[in-house]
């Protein structure tokens, strides 16, 4: 069948994507992209592991309650507004909610209770996927309070050695962005007020430099000595 073709999950279909005859034995299924509507039967596939439903119609996912060995799931591109049904899903690592209908972050309250969550995508700027929740000054700043479990929010590390490496990363493409005038022959100039290094750092260090020392240099220059400047600097 075409795209499109499918409004509900069955048996048949189940078995036709996954290439397995009993619906118990499926660890992974990707059903994207087919116009499904009603889950069906998909509860029976009860080992399941990772499960793509992306690009569909799916509005409910009371179905899924029973997939409670499901790590990873991918709801992108569809028409959810309610989360009830996954909190469940014990085992869930990764959710993929980009392009839905979640207006508001209470609407998250049925996934808090997943300890194991730790990586949530609810917008997807590369896919122009998005939800009216996004659309908040405070967005996500209320979603990592309601899911303080996050580690990854729209692909974006929030805690842990990563996000402050990828904090650097972001400084290095402002810097990069700023001195793209340079390679047109224009001088770059360092932006706002950062040293690169220690204002004194180009200035010499006298304090062991005496008077003594410098005369000395001074004299034997004057009369014409042989000695390398190697070994003046060595002596002052």
């Amino acid at each position: 069948m075409a795209n499109g073709e499918y409004g509900t999950i069955t048996k048949q279909l189940l078995k036709c994507k996954s290439g397995e005859f009993d619906l118990e034995s499926i660890q992974s299924l990707n059903l994207n992209k087919l116009g499904i509507k009603d889950l069906g039967c998909i509860g029976e596939c009860s080992v399941l592991e990772s499960l793509d439903l992306s690009q569909n119609n799916a509005t409910r996912l009371y179905a899924l309650s029973s997939l409670t060995n499901l790590v990873y799931l991918n709801l992108s591109g569809n028409s959810i507004s309610s989360l009830e049904g996954l909190q469940a899903l014990d085992n869930l690592v990764k959710l993929n909610l980009a392009g839905n209908l979640i207006n508001g972050v209470d609407t998250l309250r049925s996934i808090s209770c997943l300890e194991n969550l730790t990586n949530l995508r609810l917008q997807d700027k590369i896919q122009d996927l998005t939800n009216p929740l996004c659309n908040g000054t405070s967005y996500k700043a209320d979603v990592t309070e309601m899911l303080p479990n996050l580690i990854v929010l729209d692909g974006e590390r929030l805690s842990g050695k990563g996000s402050d490496l990828f904090k650097i990363y972001q400084d290095m493409d402002k810097h990069i962005d700023k001195s793209k005038s340079y390679s047109s022959g224009s001088t770059l100039e360092p932006s706002g007020n950062v040293d690169w290094v220690p204002s004194d750092y180009w200035k010499l260090d006298t304090k062991e430099f005496t008077q003594s020392s410098l005369a000395d240099a001074e004299q034997q220059l004057e009369s014409g000595s042989n000695c390398s400047l190697l070994y003046i600097c060595m002596y002052i």
